[in-house]
């Protein structure tokens, strides 16, 4: 198998993964079982691409909200019964002589054999630049944490992007729009999909290798990839599109979409995320 698909493959993975979603937004992102909730904490970052405001809350009580884009933490905003917080506090844009001090705050929210949830929001200070902060894989490399890896007791985080969960299908049978259309209006970023139920079942582009593989894990996977699709909707069977952030090696992202009873994964060619939510809004219209 190509290397530059392990990322991908490990990003189908984490459709799989049970999720606890909680009242205001919230999910569980590691509970008492888990063998590194600092790992799964960097994977929530490193899935983030859009810039988003995650907090991070431990069930010991402590918490600590990162400000996040394009797979880099950017500042500190908040904190909570962590101890030398202060100083992260009132730096605008980490740089590479905050990471240690970054590290330590992670380690200290994301306690062993507690449980980690995870609430996200809009940047607060606003400026989502990517060229700037701490990249997640730095602090990851430094920590010895592998954030592609799946393995008993680690799933992989559940999204990095949910947009316009419709709660009626009708907007869409009205707009006269099908899935396959949305995979057309992606464009030649995507450059690899299958599409799986519906009367466009089977209907597939791109590269024959990454295709195969998407076919065979909606094979194995298709029942679990709607439940969860169903548990990050507003209502069971919605329209949704979600897309898991860009890979270490390659740059790609995996979109998984759903309209009607058709279902859509591929794989988008590196920067192209803010295109495909594109592509999903004008869909919807």
């Amino acid at each position: 198998m190509n290397k530059g698909t392990l990322p991908i493959l490990a990003r189908l993975s984490s459709l799989q993964a049970d999720i606890r979603v909680l009242s205001g937004g919230g999910r569980v992102i590691a509970d008492a079982r888990d063998r590194s909730p600092v790992a799964q904490l960097l994977r929530a970052a490193n899935e983030t691409v859009l810039g988003r405001s995650l907090e991070f809350i431990s069930s010991a009580g402590p918490s600590l909200t990162l400000e996040v884009a394009g797979r880099r933490v950017l500042r500190v905003t908040a904190s909570n019964g962590l101890p030398g917080a202060e100083s992260s506090l009132g730096v605008e844009v980490l740089e590479n002589e905050h990471k240690d001090e970054l590290i330590k705050l992670l380690q200290a929210v994301a306690v062993p054999r507690q449980e980690l949830r995870v609430i996200s929001g809009p940047l607060v200070r606003g400026g989502a630049e990517v060229s700037v902060g701490l990249p997640v894989a730095l602090l990851a490399d430094l920590l010895l944490i592998d954030l592609n890896e799946v393995g008993p007791g680690e799933p992989l985080p559940d999204e990095v992007a949910l947009v316009n969960a419709v709660p009626e299908a009708p907007s869409i049978q009205l707009s006269g729009k099908s899935i396959v259309d949305y995979a057309e209006a992606i464009g030649s970023i995507l450059v690899a999909w299958l599409i799986s139920g519906g009367e466009h079942s089977g209907r597939s582009g791109g590269a024959n290798e990454m295709v195969s593989h998407l076919q065979g894990f909606l094979e194995d996977e298709r029942d679990a990839v709607v439940r969860q699709l169903d548990n990050m909707s507003v209502q069971a069977g919605a329209p949704i599109c979600l897309i898991l952030g860009a890979s270490l090696i390659e740059g790609h992202s995996i979109v998984c979409a759903r309209m009607e009873s058709s279902l859509l994964i591929g794989v988008i060619e590196g920067d192209g995320t803010q295109a495909a939510l594109s592509a999903w809004n004008a869909i919807l219209r």
